[in-house]
């Protein structure tokens, strides 16, 4: 995940507050807490970036192991909450793909069923490094 490498630098150069890179024992504890198993692409996600304790410039936030924890009260078949943007406005979702991989959907602000905005978390990045804005208001970009 090249893409998400290059991000991380560019929060740092922005001044964000990052979390620390987690291990891949405490990622898959929370998403077996949650009913779920986090995904090769997850652990290096997380092994890159603990997430976020604060919104990017975009306005949007990778959620730190114990946010992750405390949003998503219940398991669900709809993936692991994950991200947010504009403060909880469009939260964004792991699922299992099956292959290894995640892939990205987003919960609408209007509470309408999740849709999907990437095929896997590298393609999200990829495209968030790119145009964030396809990503963070779907609407927007079609």
């Amino acid at each position: 995940m090249h893409a998400l490498v290059e991000l991380v630098a560019r929060w740092r150069n922005e001044g964000l507050d990052l979390a620390e890179p987690v291990s891949a024992a405490q990622v898959q504890a929370v998403f077996s807490k949650l009913g779920a198993t986090a995904t090769p692409d997850v652990l290096a996600m997380y092994a890159a970036i603990g997430g976020m304790h604060e919104m990017d410039r975009e306005l949007w936030c990778l959620w730190p192991l114990e946010l992750i924890e405390r949003e998503n009260v219940d398991s669900s078949p709809d993936g692991v909450l994950f991200a947010d943007y504009m403060i909880n406005c469009w939260c964004y979702r792991l699922k299992n793909n099956g292959d290894g991989t995640s892939a990205v959907w987003v919960d609408p602000p209007d509470g309408s069923s999740s849709v999907p905005v990437a095929r896997t978390l590298a393609e999200f990045f990829e495209l968030y490094k790119t145009d964030a804005t396809q990503l963070l208001d779907p609407a927007a970009s079609q």
